[in-house]
């Protein structure tokens, strides 16, 4: 009986700490843009930083995004308060990250009006992640499992935990 109670607490504190587990990741899905034109598709995953056992939202615990071609993209979320919404998409290649909000990013995901239905004048959460070849992801999210992010290459994506 001890022993049984023993592994069951190994298993559960392994996964509790694992915190660059993939079952504990939160993924991006290209929506838009040139990766959203591949076939299949890339999924890029998210990887937090231990230990997982936090007081806040786990999308605040993300320390890097590992990205096409095994590319890793590095930076820390902060929480943010909406205050502002510029919803107009800007044209190809004329993102300049990072941004204080994506708004029009939110809308392009979720539909037109969600970023001032649900975002503006809350606070949310978002991360600026970069790597050493010029790569810039802006990832953001309201309740830590869902989210949209954009990269410096024309790409628009949805996030889900």
């Amino acid at each position: 009986m001890k022993i049984k109670r023993f592994v069951f607490l190994a298993v559960i504190c392994s996964c509790v700490f694992a915190g660059g587990s993939p079952a504990f990741a939160q993924k991006l899905y290209p929506v838009k843009g040139p990766l959203a034109q591949q076939t299949p598709q890339p999924v890029f995953s998210g990887h937090i930083r231990r230990p997982l056992v936090s007081a806040g939202p786990l999308f605040l615990l993300l320390k890097s995004w590992t990205v096409a071609n095994g590319e890793v993209l590095e930076g820390k979320p902060k929480k943010m308060k909406a205050t502002s919404a510029n919803t107009e998409t800007p044209a190809p290649g004329a993102v300049s990250l990072p941004e204080p909000n994506l708004a029009w990013a939110w809308d392009a995901v979720y539909g037109d009006g969600y970023f001032v239905a649900h975002i503006l004048g809350n606070e949310f959460a978002q991360g600026v992640f970069r790597d050493s070849q010029g790569t810039v992801l802006q990832v953001e999210s309201y309740d830590g499992r869902n989210g949209v992010a954009a990269d410096n290459k024309g790409n628009v994506y949805k996030m889900v935990w």
